[in-house]
């Protein structure tokens, strides 16, 4: 069929169609000598993926490479789809969850709570950012090479590891491992008798962990995990880590419940998080550069961290103990603080282009001012017991 009957019979416009020519996402499966388009019915189906793939967010540039490059066969280029869907639909629930609250609450008090407001803004679009910020490890890094700053040189990995404590044969399970650092920080510690499953949300994370990890003496699992819907058995695990991710998963909540059923009895949930009053300094610098644009928080952080974080824990946990560390940032170059601040999530899309340069100009001129930036970094373990 011509390009016209085409769009018509599948809903998709001329114009998009000739784009996705032109960008060679989807080509007509001839063209006549006269010019004409001509489409079949397996363009049906690759148009159909491309619709799907488009909805759950992928850019154009990243269905391309799915469906042109991947080498992927139909049944799991199906199942890839299928997965994606099902995790939208829990994305959308939980927004709708939030929605729901917010009316109830209208319902009681006549009116909805500016916080309210905030958490439907926060959760509706966490979802992408976060996958963006976790697509490599390059933000990772970025953020790291700052905290090679701190006067405190206790190593964070190690410290972390030094508060946990693992039975003997202890079925240990990490959510959000990231890439690996806490077990390659601590490789020459690791007791082999453990079984540990590390996990992640991100296919990039577990794919660098996993070759960090290759050399070192012990068997890990693999697996991606969404924190919201484990799927292991009740009781699973003796152990469950989580490393400054709770307040990045959209129900946390839904996440707690989770982490609760696949600890044994007794089993310790080790979770780490920030203080509320850490990179303060940072923050009121590139608040005072560029006012109401974001840049005065530590991003989701405020959603699970040392100071709320107990009060949260409690509703699944019976007993949850807390450990601190302090420590304070001495940096008298720009760059490294602006890579940091430019590499999270909200600084991404603010500290981009003339922007960026501007407020390397802005800290040069504080750091001749005052010789130095300090700032403090204060972060935690919450050990909870089921």
């Amino acid at each position: 069929m011509k390009i016209g009957e085409f769009a018509k019979r599948s809903g998709v416009t001329v114009k998009t169609l000739l784009h996705y020519d032109k960008i060679g996402l989807l080509k007509p499966s001839e063209k006549t000598d006269s010019g004409y388009r001509i489409y079949c019915e397996d363009d049906f189906l690759k148009l159909q993926q491309i619709t799907t793939l488009k909805f759950i967010g992928l850019s154009l540039s990243e269905i391309s490479h799915t469906i042109n490059e991947s080498g992927e066969n139909l049944e799991h280029m199906i199942t890839i789809q299928k997965k994606a869907l099902e995790e939208k639909k829990k994305h959308i629930e939980s927004v709708i969850a939030v929605f729901n609250k917010a009316e109830n609450k209208a319902k009681e008090s006549k009116f909805i709570d500016v916080n309210n407001l905030i958490n439907i803004i926060k959760i509706t679009n966490m979802e992408k950012s976060v996958k963006e910020q976790y697509k490599s490890d390059k933000n990772l890094n970025l953020r790291s090479n700052l905290h090679s700053y701190n006067i405190n040189k206790i190593d964070w990995d190690k410290w972390c590891f030094n508060q946990m404590y693992f039975p003997d044969q202890a079925k240990i399970l990490e959510l959000g491992c990231g890439v690996g650092k806490l077990w390659y920080k601590n490789k020459d510690s690791i007791n082999k008798e453990l079984s540990i499953t590390l996990s992640d949300f991100s296919k990039s994370m577990l794919k660098i962990a996993k070759n960090r990890l290759k050399e070192i003496d012990h068997e890990f699992t693999y697996q991606e995990i969404n924190a919201e819907d484990i799927p292991y058995k009740d009781g699973s695990f003796d152990v469950v880590i989580a490393q400054h991710m709770i307040y990045f998963v959209p129900n946390i909540e839904k996440a707690l419940s989770e982490i609760r059923r696949v600890l044994s009895p007794g089993g310790i949930f080790y979770v780490t998080a920030n203080s509320c009053k850490s990179m303060y300094e940072l923050n009121e610098l590139a608040e005072s550069f560029a006012p109401n644009l974001g840049l005065d928080s530590n991003g989701f952080s405020n959603r699970f961290d040392l100071e709320n974080g107990r009060a949260i824990l409690q509703k699944y946990f019976n007993k949850i103990d807390i450990e601190v560390l302090d420590g304070k940032i001495i940096v008298n170059s720009a760059e490294p603080v602006v890579s940091y601040k430019a590499s999270t999530i909200q600084g991404s899309s603010v500290l981009i282009g003339e922007r960026k340069k501007e407020f390397t100009r802005y800290l040069e001129e504080y750091i001749k001012k005052h010789g130095n930036i300090s700032i403090t970094t204060k972060a935690c373990m919450f050990k909870a017991k089921k």
